[in-house]
């Protein structure tokens, strides 16, 4: 029997746990909202650990009153530096919970398309940079629109800047390019030398990571899940090109009026 047959009036209900069934191995079953559930909280857990880590450290090593200002400055600025990840960890959560319920909210403005990848170049240069990378520009028209939120396209260009940057460390350029399409559309690529994505993964890169249950996850990867989001908030789209040993190509289409 189920056990939400005989619970009183008013009382909490279980959630598709089956007890006393017949035929049953006696194991409570678990429903899909709790193995959500719990892949969520693993995410949660493994990307904050690292944050908090570094400021326990910090922490820790503050304690010294033999230390200088010099070395003071520089624990305080990884605490810092551990607050910032550990915020933007949160603010990626509550953008992915906005994308599964619709309410991720953009606002469309004209935006020139080449100061956009401009400083979408400069505000990962110096991690570029760290990496062995750096970061080539090409707009087919100088004066090149979009109709979009600049912010959000900014945070999904970021997600995708930082996926190159991760995946193809110091091989050379990362490519930010943009076209013009019929249909009043605008193109904007992300393109890398690295070693590409095996056949039938690249859809995958965009599952949210506790629904992926494979060995992939090393964090939580929300990123491109983002990137797409606010790709599909402005009516346009995120798709990859992209075969092993031959680098990745993503392209973000959006409205241009």
């Amino acid at each position: 029997m189920r056990a939400e047959e005989h619970a009183p009036t008013g009382a909490p209900q279980a959630l598709d746990a089956t007890v006393d069934d017949p035929g049953s191995t006696g194991e409570m079953e678990v429903s899909p909202a709790h193995r959500d559930l719990d892949e969520i909280l693993a995410v949660i857990s493994h990307d904050l650990r690292g944050p908090l880590s570094a400021l326990s450290v910090a922490i820790d090593a503050l304690d010294d009153e033999e230390l200088d200002r010099a070395t003071r400055k520089r624990y305080a600025d990884a605490m810092r530096r551990a607050i910032a990840r550990a915020e933007r960890f949160l603010g990626e959560l509550l953008d992915v919970g906005r994308i599964e319920s619709g309410t991720l909210r953009v606002e469309p403005q004209t935006t020139a398309v080449l100061s956009l990848l401009e400083e979408a170049a400069r505000r990962n240069e110096e991690i570029a940079r760290e990496s062995g990378n750096w970061f080539t520009i090409e707009v087919g028209q100088a004066a090149l629109t979009l109709h979009a939120d600049r912010e959000r396209v900014l945070q999904a260009l970021d997600a995708l800047v930082g996926n190159a940057l991760r995946f193809a460390r110091g091989t050379g350029p990362i490519t930010l390019q943009a076209e013009a399409i019929d249909g009043g559309q605008v193109r904007l690529w992300v393109i890398d030398r690295g070693p590409g994505i095996p056949h039938g993964q690249a859809e995958r890169l965009f599952d949210r990571p506790w629904r992926a249950r494979d060995e992939r996850r090393t964090g939580a990867g929300l990123g491109l899940v983002i990137a797409r989001g606010v790709a599909e908030a402005h009516g346009g789209t995120l798709r990859v090109v992209s075969r092993a040993g031959d680098g990745a190509r993503f392209c973000l289409e959006l409205p241009s009026e």
